[in-house]
């Protein structure tokens, strides 16, 4: 028998050199997914797996996993057969595996691993990463009609997750509002859009959740609230990103008049359980 004792020197050092790597990453281009590695390893840490391969201490490819009570967040960055082996997540909940390769062999490979894993039903969509700077934003001229929604607001932002066909309870909806930074169109004591910022780095703040009620759409207020949310990203030096459907056009149309330009172009694949 043999045993090897291991120094807090070798541990801390090991982190260190990780950390750096990851670092580097973000540091070189923090639009996703790299922000979304550094943001899930320090703020979400318990709700995340992640396996990766590196070479000379750099990272050369990942897959990280997001794991919410409703979905999985996966992102694929340098597509690498082995890793993707090594990833499992019960088919017990949609999966949203975001694939940064153009490859059709690559996106075959996936959905084969996707199939093994349980997940029957499975969709190719492209979205645009888009992304707006300081100097590029142009804010919505009714800008100040979006208010910052709090837990004060929770049964109007139940009542519109319902709208889009997300049932949540008060708890739920008391915690989203109080751990992501929403704006919102109020007309009427009913919260009809909205807009939010669910990621916050030094560098770079993503937005999603952009919805306006059918029966109030042209009316200016998804970008109200874009605008709203975006400005607080872009006064701060950082840049403002978000995902959107390549097929959009109304949400393309809104994005550009507020400064987003598109950036690139990602594959999704929508997993669903059985």
């Amino acid at each position: 028998m043999s045993i090897r004792i291991i120094s807090l020197d070798e541990i801390f050092g090991e982190y260190k050199r990780l950390i750096k790597s990851l670092s580097d990453l973000y540091d070189k281009d923090p639009l996703p997914p790299h922000c979304y590695l550094v943001y899930d390893l320090f703020h979400e840490i318990d709700n995340t797996d992640l396996v990766l391969k590196s070479s000379g201490g750099e990272i050369v490819s990942y897959v990280l996993v997001w794991r919410s009570p409703r979905v999985y967040g996966v992102h694929i960055w340098r597509f690498d057969k082995d890793l993707l082996s090594k990833i499992y997540f019960p088919s017990d909940r949609r999966a949203f595996v975001h694939v940064y390769d153009k490859d059709e062999k690559i996106i075959s490979l996936i959905e084969e691993r996707l199939r093994e894993i349980g997940f029957s039903n499975i969709e190719r969509r492209e979205y645009y990463d888009m992304a707006c700077g300081e100097k590029d934003f142009s804010p919505s001229n009714n800008e100040r009609i979006a208010v910052r929604l709090d837990v004060e607001h929770v049964d109007m932002f139940i009542d519109l997750m319902r709208s889009m066909g997300r049932e949540i309870d008060y708890e739920e909806a008391f915690e989203i509002l109080r751990k992501r930074r929403y704006y919102g169109v109020i007309i009427d004591d009913k919260l009809v859009s909205i807009a939010s910022r669910y990621l916050t780095l030094d560098k770079i703040h993503m937005i999603g959740d952009v919805y306006t009620r059918p029966e109030y759409r042209g009316r200016g207020y998804a970008r109200a609230a874009t605008s709203a949310i975006t400005r607080e990203a872009v006064s701060t030096g950082a840049l403002a990103a978000l995902h959107v459907e390549t097929s959009n056009e109304s949400a393309l149309r809104v994005y550009r008049k507020i400064g987003y330009k598109i950036v690139r172009k990602s594959r999704w694949l929508i997993a669903s359980p059985r």
